[in-house]
C-alpha cells in the first residue's frame, strides 16, 4: 500500500511484481480509523497501489461481510470491492453501515471501490434501476461510510448517444461523488457508451474532473473493439482501477451469461494479460488489480474462501511469469 497525496502526479509509480503479498496489520487498521476522522480525507489518505490485489465481492457470490473479509484474508488480498445491492442495509439483509465500517476498519483491508452506480445520458430516461444496481444515492452512501476510495460508474443510454452528452453525465456524477470525497471510475464495454478504452479516456479528459478516472475490465477489452495496446495512448494516472479475469479461446455463444457467470482465472485462458500488465507498468498506472473472476458454479462448489485463494494464487503466478 502507499500513503500518498492523491492530487499528486502518480505517473512514476513502480510496478514491483515480486512485491505481491500484503498482510493486514493492526497499525493499518488504526491508520484507516485515524484517516476516517481526519478533515484531510480525500486529499491525503491510504490508497492501494499497483502491487496490491483487491477481491471483488461479486466474484465470491457476495457473502456476508464477515465471510467476505475471511475470504480476502485467506487469499492475502489488500483490499475489497463491494457490491452495494448486497451490502447496503436498504438493499439487502446487511448489517448497519456504522457496524460495517467498524468491521472493515478492524480488518486491515482497504475498500478500493463500490461497484457500481449507473446514470443515464441523454433524453428518454426510463428511470432507474437500469440493470440490477442500487440507487446512486445508496452507492455513494455506502462508499462514504466504509471509506472507499471511489465508485465505479456505468453510463446507460441510447446506442447513438453523442459523446458530449456522455461527458456531461460523467462530469455531473463526478461532482456528486466529490461531495462525498470519492473518485469515479468510468467502466466501458462494447455494449455501452463508451464502448472502448480510448472512448472512455476521451470522456474522462473532456469532463476535466480531478476525481474522474477509468475502470479497465480485462474481459471487456479482450472482447471489445479495442486492445490492451491502446493503453499506450492513455496517461497512467487516468487508470483508476483494473478488473482482472481471463477469457476462453472463442467467444461464448451466450456472451452475456459468460460475462456474469463464466470467466476464467488469470493465466488460464487466452487473453493477453501479459501485454496488459506490461502496458500498465509502462504507463505508470497506479491502480491495483481487482479480481473479478465470475465463475458462479465453481464458487458455489468450493466456497468463497477457497475460490479467493485460487484467484490470488493464479494472479500471483501470472505476475511472476510476466515479470522482468
Amino acid at each position: 500500500m502507499q500513503l500518498l497525496n492523491i492530487e499528486a502526479d502518480s505517473g512514476g509509480s513502480t510496478f514491483r511484481r515480486v512485491d505481491l503479498v500484503r498482510v493486514a496489520t493492526l497499525s493499518l487498521a488504526a491508520s484507516r480509523r485515524q484517516l476516517a476522522d481526519s478533515e484531510s480525507v480525500g486529499i491525503l489518505g491510504l490508497v492501494l497501489g499497483p502491487t496490491d490485489l483487491v477481491l471483488s465481492s461479486g466474484a465470491v457470490g457476495n457473502p456476508p461481510l464477515a465471510e467476505l473479509i475471511d475470504a480476502a484474508h485467506a487469499g492475502q488480498f489488500a483490499g475489497l470491492t463491494l457490491w452495494p445491492a448486497s451490502y447496503h442495509p436498504e438493499q439487502a439483509s446487511a448489517e448497519p453501515l456504522r457496524e460495517a465500517a467498524r468491521r472493515l476498519a478492524d480488518s486491515g483491508l482497504e475498500v478500493q471501490d463500490v461497484d457500481a452506480a449507473v446514470v443515464w445520458a441523454g433524453p428518454d430516461d426510463p428511470g432507474s434501476p437500469y440493470f440490477e444496481e442500487a440507487p446512486e444515492r445508496a452507492v455513494l452512501e455506502l462508499a462514504s461510510a466504509v471509506a472507499a476510495r471511489g465508485v465505479n460508474l456505468i453510463v446507460a443510454g441510447a446506442s447513438e448517444t453523442p459523446l458530449e452528452t456522455v461527458v456531461a453525465a460523467f462530469a455531473a456524477a463526478c461532482d456528486r461523488a466529490a461531495d462525498h470525497g470519492l473518485r469515479v471510475h468510468l467502466e466501458f464495454s462494447r455494449s455501452r457508451t463508451p464502448p472502448d478504452l480510448l472512448g472512455a479516456s476521451r470522456v474522462v479528459a473532456q469532463a476535466g474532473r480531478p476525481n474522474g478516472g477509468i475502470m479497465l475490465d480485462a474481459w471487456h477489452v479482450h472482447w471489445g473493439p479495442g486492445s490492451f495496446g491502446d493503453l499506450a495512448d492513455v496517461p497512467g494516472e487516468r487508470i483508476g482501477g483494473v478488473q482482472l479475469s481471463d477469457a476462453p479461446a472463442r467467444e461464448p455463444d451466450d456472451y452475456a451469461h459468460a460475462t456474469r457467470h463464466a470467466r476464467l482465472l488469470p493465466g488460464h485462458g487466452t487473453a493477453d494479460l501479459a501485454a496488459l500488465l506490461f502496458q500498465l507498468d509502462r504507463i505508470g498506472s497506479p491502480a491495483p488489480l481487482s479480481l473479478e473472476v465470475f465463475d458462479t458454479h465453481h464458487v458455489e462448489r468450493v466456497g468463497a474462501r477457497t475460490f479467493a485463494r485460487e484467484m490470488a494464487e493464479a494472479t500471483r503466478a501470472l505476475l511472476h511469469d510476466s515479470g522482468p
